[in-house]
């Protein structure tokens, strides 16, 4: 192990982090099993499952997790060697009681989860782990919110995984891991009407008061700087709302405050969002893990937190607090990272991708960012996070910020926003910001880049200042673009209805070369990236379009 790279991780940690990875380790906390009082609180009215997962759950013992299959057909295959730890953390997490279709398969479901506890013994493998406990035990209420009965023995379960949950809680990791703790003890606390339970919900509302304020931005971003875990977070927040009015609880946290926050959320979601309808690729961010922006929207519709209209209004945005540029043109938006990594003492979910930038021309795609296909360990992990993945600089062959070990970040970029150009009727036309992560990592090199807006025609300009060996601006086309010619500084692509140009400084050399997008975990699909090496310290891009 790199003991620098450790220091310079480690330094950044809170104290209660450090302390309590020690504490978890050093003790391992339990519980002592007995009968919990199974008394339930009186509740008026069914779950709404407006936003419903998608079906995992393909056959009587087979799932579909990740666009990979597997089986449980005996108590090993829980924690199945063969398969990821993320697809045996969403085994745990059942989200199949509340998916599609659910009540086809509710004879499933009961079995399963007699299954689950038959074969998970107290307090074993990936089944006892703090967050696939936390998803569990909210998918099991909401489930029997929704009109279907928990035996008295799913019921002990049930009142175990919450005191379980209670004494193991996050406090090393904290971020969204704690908030999913905090909202299990929630429900638990609700859903339960006991001595216990009034422990387990204040400890779950004392959690959900801290962090709602950190954790949420004041321009309505969530502080990981991840589009996914944003909408992870705002159906947490949503969910919360449902299950406070089902309780007719008003008085156990502001509703008010909550819907102003449910409401920013959504603004800043609309924002980070392609003419597609889908989340943009900065962080760890790819599909098919967060509900969409629309299925969100509805959920607040339906909780009568806005009403039916859009959102925000298609005008360009400086989210300042959490630090990216929205830009919205006749038949273009373009999104733009001049944001920190994260969270200083949790940065477990950033990438090496300072001042990349998506586009979108019409409705499609043009310029991508890598996406997520895995977590864990590994060099294609480590590839995806990288700054050659994203459409930045990257000077050297090194990463912009320090990125490793799956979700480790050690020295890392902090970016500056140097000018922002407004018209008279507030769009934005052009900005500059630069980075000093190359300078952290002991170079005395910085990037520097700026944007100019036209109808449709835009210009991205790159300047190194420092003495450097190499420096490569990446643009990752989306796997739909066709470049139809090609020479020494220009390319001519097409993309559905439209046709354009990118043309480069002459003092640039030009490369094609192939990559890999990564629009789902277990997804990889090629596609071409144009790589320019900068030759001078100076390149222009202009990238221009118009339809066929």
């Amino acid at each position: 192990m790199d003991l620098k790279k450790l220091i310079h991780t480690i330094k950044y940690l809170k104290f209660v982090q450090l302390y309590y990875r020690l504490y978890y380790i050093l003790l391992k906390p339990k519980v002592q099993k007995k009968e919990f009082s199974l008394n339930l609180r009186e509740v008026k009215k069914k779950w709404n499952n407006v936003i419903e997962k998608s079906i995992s759950m393909i056959g009587e013992k087979e799932f579909y997790f990740l666009n990979k299959k597997g089986k449980v057909n005996s108590s090993l295959d829980w924690n199945a060697k063969e398969q990821d730890k993320l697809w045996l953390y969403n085994l745990h997490y059942f989200d199949d009681l509340n998916a599609k279709e659910a009540l086809e398969r509710q004879v499933w479901h009961y079995s399963l989860i007699n299954q689950w506890i038959e074969q998970n013994p107290y307090a074993l493998g990936n089944a006892w782990e703090p967050y696939p406990t936390s998803l569990r035990i909210v998918n099991w209420i909401k489930w029997a919110l929704a009109g279907n009965n928990l035996n008295a023995a799913q019921l002990q379960s049930l009142a175990l995984q919450a005191e379980h949950l209670s004494k193991s809680i996050e406090w090393h990791i904290l971020a969204n891991h704690l908030f999913a703790n905090a909202k299990a003890l929630i429900f638990s606390g609700l859903f339960f009407n006991s001595q216990e339970s009034k422990i387990w919900l204040q400890k779950g509302l004392k959690i959900y008061q801290k962090e709602i304020q950190e954790q949420i931005l004041a321009d309505g971003g969530n502080f990981e700087l991840t589009p996914m875990y944003h909408s992870i977070f705002l159906e947490d927040l949503l969910d919360i709302y449902q299950l406070i009015s089902l309780y007719s609880m008003d008085e156990k946290l502001d509703k008010i405050y909550l819907s102003s926050v449910i409401k920013k959320m959504l603004v800043w979601l609309s924002h980070m969002c392609h003419p597609d309808g889908d989340i943009s690729f900065f962080n760890d961010s790819t599909l098919g893990v967060a509900p969409t922006f629309k299925s969100l929207k509805r959920y607040a519709t339906a909780l009568n937190i806005i009403d039916d209209y859009e959102v925000a209004k298609k005008t360009d945005a400086y989210l300042e607090e959490s630090g990216y540029i929205s830009i919205y043109g006749d038949d273009y938006k373009m999104i733009v990272d001049v944001a920190k990594v994260g969270p200083d003492y949790q940065p477990g979910h950033a990438h090496a991708d300072t001042l990349s930038f998506e586009l979108s021309i019409g409705k499609e795609r043009l310029f991508v960012n890598s996406g997520i296909s895995q977590y864990g360990l590994g060099e294609e992990r480590n590839r995806q996070r990288s700054t050659s993945a994203h459409n930045t600089v990257v000077i050297n062959n090194i990463d912009s910020s320090e990125v490793w070990a799956g979700f480790r970040v050690a020295r890392r970029a902090y970016p500056k926003l140097e000018t922002l150009e407004f018209n008279d009727n507030g769009i934005i036309n052009g900005f500059k910001a630069s980075h000093n992560g190359y300078y952290n990592l002991g170079l005395n090199i910085s990037h520097q880049r700026s944007w100019m807006f036209n109808k449709q025609n835009l210009i991205i300009s790159d300047l190194i200042l420092g003495e450097y060996e190499n420096a490569e601006a990446k643009f990752h086309l989306h796997p739909n673009v066709k470049i139809t010619s090609l020479n020494d500084n220009k390319l001519n692509f097409e993309l559905d209805e439209y046709k354009g140009e990118i043309s480069f400084s002459t003092d640039s050399e030009l490369n094609i070369v192939k990559g890999t997008w990564h629009p789902e975990f277990g997804k990889k699909i090629e596609n071409q990236c144009v790589s320019v090496n900068i030759l001078k310290g100076i390149l222009e891009t202009t990238i221009s379009w118009s339809r066929k």
